[in-house]
């Protein structure tokens, strides 16, 4: 059925994270301490589809998500749904998807690699509504002055997630 967005959660070392599965693939982790009952509300008007909780179908993205959070050097291999992304977007994401472990690049990296240089602020934008970090690194993306910029679930978890890659 379609209409149906299943999700789970676990523990990690800095909170409780939430995880959303289509029939598609993995599409959306939430970093940020948030209810199971606001996860829902928020499922429901992204994706506009009931939510039904099955840890059993997100197994193996949580244990994926858990070595890395443990430390270990994943390469994740869950299948992802971003089809809640622009065509701009999805290229922004998939650009970012290329950063290596414990490496960093600058949001003027990337809109030079995807061939628009003016689109720094954009691609800003688009880093910001990645929906599914860490496997998608938005976290090793920063300003090309040295800064971090921002995170959408906060800098001291980017920081962090930066120190647990180094």
């Amino acid at each position: 059925m379609t209409d149906i967005i299943h999700y789970s959660s676990f523990d990690s070392p800095f909170g409780p994270v939430f995880v959303a599965k289509t029939i598609n693939g993995v599409c959306y982790i939430n970093l940020s301490k948030i209810s199971e009952v606001a996860f829902q509300s928020f499922l429901r008007k992204k994706f506009t589809k009931m939510p039904i909780r099955d840890d059993k179908k997100l197994k193996s993205a949580i244990n994926e998500l858990l070595d890395y959070f443990n430390g270990d050097q994943v390469s994740f291999k869950s299948i992802l749904d971003v089809s809640i992304g622009t065509t701009f977007q999805k290229k922004v994401w998939n650009q970012v998807s290329k950063i290596p472990y414990g490496e960093l690049r600058t949001y003027k990296w990337i809109a030079s690699e995807i061939g628009n240089l003016n689109a720094v602020r954009a691609v800003g934008n688009a880093v910001g509504k990645n929906p599914v970090p860490p496997i998608i690194p938005c976290h090793r993306v920063i300003r090309t002055d040295g800064n971090l910029g921002g995170f959408s679930s906060g800098i001291p978890l980017k920081k962090w997630l930066l120190k647990l890659e180094k």
